[in-house]
């Protein structure tokens, strides 16, 4: 299914200056003040206001972002722009049109453009209509984050998310399922190693498929260039997903009917193989604060960072009472369970990402890079609720709104 909506060009990233304020790089232990100049979609000077005075002078459009600092654009490593962040999801979800949904999905994209959140991996949501929001943003018929999409997740027959349209079991099966998406152009692979709390029926504890045929899938999958990226809560369902070395795992929540318990030998394997882990931090948690839940997972995701394991920041949303946009609250409960500084928090949800998920043009304020910036009212490497202040966003070179 394609994008409704009228065609349009892309608007057209020319010269850019954002002058007076503050800049993070993406990489320093702090801001410093300076500016920067975005010329053709990408970066082209960043830093004290020397470097790009010149080239600010010659701006056909330069804003003044004094009190501000510049940051990179934010990156939400788990979404699911097509669910509504409700309690009724699974209604709406069921009861929507194709073209209702694609519009829902717009609109959350939407926001998360607003709130600075330039990058997407959208990690479950009907194939046609993922590949398809992705490619009207891309193409300038919608405003949006440039999204990299999985389509729906291959899962077993009444596995997780079996109503998204990914159902797929065996090891032929799934090796089918794998070149279905890349056909229809998926930039990622998901596979649902264990059930999840969000399909009545499914075994959260228990894994879904075998060693062998999730190693199908990570095969098939870069056989054709793609990485995978597993939902995992039970133990059995992370030692599965290890073993067959997928790409990232998603939630790695070590959940068992007793709670949640981080397994150190398992979490060793992790950082051993380099496998990142999306842990799905929501704002959401912040209503557990003091309890047994909290004080578990503050151990677990801290041990992940103990370990030396790659942590890139997600937050799940869409899933009830995870909004769309509420990457930076979900970083600030992240900074509350670890104990990590606000730049390191930071670095989560910009330059580590982008390594992490092979997205080289990004992630950083440095010349040749890809113009995603975000422009906030105050410095969120000493405070981070100074992200839910925005003032600019720039997404590939493009002032948002302009």
């Amino acid at each position: 299914m394609t994008a409704v909506g009228p065609t349009t060009e892309k608007p057209t990233a020319t010269s850019l200056a954002l002058v007076g304020g503050s800049v993070w790089d993406g990489r320093a232990g702090a801001s410093a003040p300076g500016s920067v100049l975005v010329k053709d979609g990408l970066i082209a000077e960043g830093g004290a206001m020397g470097a790009v005075a010149e080239g600010a002078s010659s701006s056909p459009q330069v804003v003044d972002v004094t009190s501000c600092t510049i940051v990179p654009g934010l990156i939400e490593g788990h979404a699911h722009l097509a669910f509504n962040a409700g309690l009724d999801w699974r209604e709406v979800f069921d009861g929507d049109s194709q073209q209702g949904m694609l519009l829902r999905m717009a609109g959350a994209a939407q926001r998360m453009l607003a709130a600075g959140i330039t990058t997407v991996r959208d990690l479950g949501a009907p194939t046609p209509l993922a590949t398809g929001l992705r490619d009207a943003i891309a193409g300038g018929q919608l405003a949006g984050p440039d999204l990299l999409v999985a389509g729906a997740p291959i899962t077993t027959t009444a596995g997780h998310c079996y109503f998204i349209g990914g159902e797929a079991d065996g090891e032929l099966g799934v090796r089918v399922a794998v070149r279905e998406r890349v056909k229809a152009g998926v930039d990622w692979i998901k596979v649902m190693a264990s059930g999840g709390n969000m399909t009545p029926g499914s075994n959260v504890y228990a894994a879904q498929y075998t060693v062998a045929e999730i190693s199908a899938v990570v095969e098939e999958a870069h056989r054709l260039g793609r990485r995978v990226a597993a939902h995992c809560h039970g133990v059995e369902g992370i030692k599965v997903a290890v073993a067959a070395s997928v790409d990232t795992l998603e939630h790695c929540s070590f959940q068992s009917p007793e709670g949640a318990d981080k397994d150190d030998e398992v979490i060793a394997e992790i950082a051993a193989r380099g496998i990142a882990v999306s842990p799905t931090i929501p704002v959401s948690m912040e209503r557990q604060r003091g309890t047994e839940r909290w004080e578990r997972r503050a151990a677990l995701t801290s041990a992940l960072f103990e370990a030396g394991c790659d942590v890139l920041m997600s937050t799940d949303c869409g899933i009830p009472r995870v909004p769309h946009e509420s990457l930076a609250g979900g970083m600030r409960v992240l900074a509350d369970l670890t104990g990590l500084s606000p730049v390191e928090t930071l670095k989560l949800a910009t330059s580590t990402p982008a390594r992490l998920l092979a997205l080289d043009d990004r992630g950083v304020i440095e010349p040749g890079k890809r113009a995603d910036l975000l422009v906030v009212d105050g410095d969120p490497t000493e405070d981070l609720t100074a992200l839910e202040r925005v003032r600019h966003v720039v997404s590939d070179g493009v002032l948002a709104g302009s």
